[in-house]
């Protein structure tokens, strides 16, 4: 970092090669407000990291400059994330380096508290739920929407008894078609002919919510994840409508012997590595049915043991 004539610090950034990666987003279906974001937040750690006298070029950003960044950035935690992120993606565009990974500050919180739902609570859940309620928990368990994913559904997206689904993706995301079980069918038509459904519409989305005026029009994911949220206490069940796309992976992986790659496609996942980390391995069922077949062992042996000893003292 310099100084100008006036003896003022030179807080001029170089911003060309995150442009170079910006550039390559859009390239990608980013979209411009996405890459904007992006941008900025990257513009903030290069600033930080003049304040700091370490390097802006990408190729001597290593996980000392992420732990600067870390310990000095000035806002949220939730933002500094995004702002380190932003900036890691850069670089990593640039040097293939995982800089993030280097450092080991970054968790993902909800990795450590993730919520995962029995069949029982599940099965209690949907027998409390109102038609709408009842809706969600079908959409996520019976076939792992997101809660996005839900809110765009459109009547339209649904011909017979197959389902167009506007998946999560770059651009306009990734668009699939599934078969839709009859359990969710049933809920569909009970949500479509309850008190949800009537009265005068602003479009076609199967998912409504009902403005301050009465009309009904398109509703929101937040709105999707309010009602589940609204179910759980309702219920005193832990659920969240994530939780709902956990159920359908783990039970399809551990119940019904599903393959992995299979639960991947199905999950709608371009990396393996996501499914196994975030829903299935973080179940642990196997660990645990491990471990309780070990304690049953093992108390077994003991009693048995225990057993003969008794016997031997009685004789004595």
């Amino acid at each position: 970092m310099t100084r100008n004539i006036n003896g003022q610090l030179d807080m001029s950034i170089d911003m060309e090669q995150t442009d170079a990666w910006i550039q390559d987003l859009m390239k990608n279906g980013r979209k411009r407000n996405t890459c904007a974001t992006h941008r900025n937040n990257v513009r903030q750690c290069l600033r930080q990291l003049l304040l700091g006298n370490y390097s802006t070029d990408a190729s001597e950003i290593d996980s000392s400059s992420i732990l600067y960044l870390w310990g000095t950035l000035r806002v949220k935690e939730e933002v500094r994330i995004t702002y380190v992120r932003s900036l890691a993606q850069m670089v990593r565009f640039h040097t293939g380096r995982d800089i993030l990974k280097d450092a080991k500050i970054l968790r993902n919180r909800e990795q450590f508290n993730r919520v995962f739902i029995s069949t029982e609570d599940f099965c209690r859940a949907h027998r409390q739920a109102d038609p709408f309620q009842r809706l969600i928990l079908c959409l996520g368990a019976y076939m792992g929407l997101r809660r996005k994913e839900m809110a765009e559904l459109r009547d339209s997206d649904i011909v017979g008894d197959m389902m167009t689904i506007h998946g999560k993706g770059h651009g306009d995301g990734l668009i699939v078609s599934m078969k839709i079980p009859q359990p969710v069918m049933k809920a569909i038509v009970d949500y479509r002919n309850s008190a949800y459904k009537m009265g005068i519409r602003a479009d076609d989305y199967l998912i409504q919510t009902r403005s301050h005026t009465g009309i009904l029009h398109m509703s929101t994911p937040a709105r999707v994840g309010q009602e589940v949220c609204r179910l759980a206490k309702e219920t005193g069940i832990h659920i969240t409508t994530h939780s709902l796309r956990r159920f359908f992976a783990t039970t399809l992986y551990y119940e019904t012997d599903c393959d992995i790659q299979t639960v991947r496609s199905l999950m709608r996942h371009a990396d393996l590595s996501t499914t196994m980390k975030c829903y299935v391995d973080a179940y642990q069922k196997n660990e645990r049915d491990a471990s309780d077949k070990l304690t049953e062992y093992i108390s077994r042996m003991i009693d048995t043991v225990n057993g003969v000893d008794e016997d031997l003292d009685s004789t004595a």
